[in-house]
C-alpha cells in the first residue's frame, strides 16, 4: 500500500477546497465561495419503473430519470442550480438536498400543499414538493464544496422514507475550482427493501450488461448496493492513473449504517489520524483524495460483513507502474 496522500477534505459534512500535504489536527468545511454568476439547470422526471440490481434481481423503483440512484448533478462551487422536478406518479415528489443555500420554497417538504394539488410551477406555494402529475422547480445555490446527497423528502417522515427506499435518492457534487482532481468517483451506499423485489433473482433483463439467468446470493443477497447495483461484477467499476489526484464523493442515504473501506489506500480524516475506512450513518457524506501510485485491480466494498454480503462491493482499477506484490 503506498497511495500518498494529500488530504482528506470532509469528512461527514462536506470540503473545504484546501489542500494540505501534512495530516491536519482538523479539516475546516466552512469556505464559502463567491458567486460565479453561472446557473446550471437541471431536469429530473419522477416516474416508477423496474430496477435490475443484478442479473434477474428485478426492483420496483421510483426513481428519477428512470435510474437508481438518480444522475450525480455535477457544478462548481459558486454556482446556482435550477432544478426541475417533473412527476408522473400519483403521490408527491420532491428533491430535497443538504449543505447548499435554499429558502423553505426548495426544501422539498411541503406535504399538504403538494396533496392538495397546488402547483406554481416554480415552488413557492408548495415548498418545492411536485405533486402527482404536476412539476416544480427549486432553486439552490452551490456555495460550499463537496459531496451531498438529495432526495425525496415528500410526504412526511413515511413519505420520505418510502420515497428514498424506492429509489428516490443521487448526489450532488459541487467541485471547488480552486482545487480539481483529475478523477472523482461518486459512490452512493443504499439499502434495499425485499419485499419490492419482483424476482430474486429471476430471468435477467439485460440492463446489467449479462443476459442470463441470476444466482441467488445468500441470506442477506442484493439488500445492499453501491450505485444501484449489488456485488463486484455489477456494481460500477471506478479507474485511475498513477499520478492522478484521485478524490472519492461517498454518500450515505438509507437506513444502516456502513463502514466504507478501500484496498490498498489510505487518506487522513480531519482529526489526522490515517485511515482507509470511513463510517457513515444514514444521510451522511465524505470526500477525500489522495495522488494515486499504487497500480491493480483494488476491491472497495462495506466492511459490515452482512451488508458485503449483501452486495456492497466493487473494484478500483489503476493503470500504470508495477502491480504491487500484495494487498490487504
Amino acid at each position: 500500500m503506498k497511495a500518498l496522500l494529500l488530504v482528506a477534505l470532509a469528512v461527514l459534512g462536506g470540503c473545504d477546497g484546501e489542500v494540505s500535504k501534512k495530516p491536519a489536527a482538523s479539516t475546516s468545511n466552512t469556505k464559502r465561495y463567491p458567486s460565479t454568476g453561472v446557473t446550471k439547470k437541471f431536469e429530473l422526471t419522477i416516474s416508477a419503473f423496474d430496477w435490475e440490481v443484478a442479473p434477474g434481481a428485478i426492483y420496483s423503483a421510483v426513481g428519477y430519470n428512470r435510474q437508481v440512484p438518480g444522475p450525480v448533478l455535477e457544478v462548481d462551487a459558486g454556482d446556482r442550480i435550477e432544478l426541475t422536478l417533473i412527476n408522473q406518479t400519483d403521490k408527491p415528489h420532491s428533491a430535497h438536498t443538504h449543505i447548499v443555500d435554499f429558502d423553505q420554497n426548495s426544501d422539498g417538504v411541503g406535504e399538504h400543499a403538494a396533496e392538495a394539488g397546488v402547483d406554481s410551477g416554480d415552488g413557492h406555494n408548495n415548498h418545492g414538493v411536485a405533486p402527482a402529475g404536476g412539476r416544480v422547480t427549486v432553486v439552490w445555490n452551490a456555495v460550499y464544496a463537496g459531496t451531498f446527497p438529495y432526495h425525496d423528502h415528500a410526504g412526511g417522515h413515511e413519505g420520505e422514507h418510502e420515497g428514498m427506499t424506492a429509489g428516490l435518492v443521487g448526489a450532488l457534487v459541487v467541485h471547488p475550482p480552486d482545487n480539481r482532481a483529475d478523477k472523482f468517483n461518486t459512490v452512493v451506499l443504499m439499502d434495499m427493501d425485499l419485499l419490492r423485489y419482483k424476482s430474486l433473482p429471476g430471468t435477467a433483463t439485460g440492463d446489467t450488461g449479462v443476459i442470463a439467468d441470476g444466482e441467488f446470493r445468500g441470506g442477506h443477497g442484493y439488500m445492499h448496493t453501491i450505485n444501484g447495483r449489488a456485488y463486484e461484477e455489477w456494481v460500477p467499476v471506478f479507474s485511475a492513473k498513477v499520478g492522478q489526484k484521485v478524490r472519492w464523493g461517498v454518500v450515505s442515504i438509507g437506513k444502516e449504517f456502513h463502514t466504507f473501506h478501500v484496498h490498498g489506500h489510505r487518506w487522513t480524516g480531519p482529526d489526522g489520524v490515517l485511515t482507509d475506512s470511513i463510517n457513515l450513518g444514514p444521510g451522511t457524506y465524505s470526500t477525500f483524495d489522495w495522488i494515486e501510485d499504487n497500480a491493480g485491480t483494488w476491491l472497495f466494498h462495506c466492511h459490515v460483513p452482512d451488508h458485503m454480503e449483501g452486495g456492497m462491493m466493487g473494484h478500483y482499477i489503476v493503470e500504470g507502474g508495477a502491480p504491487p506484490s500484495h494487498g490487504h
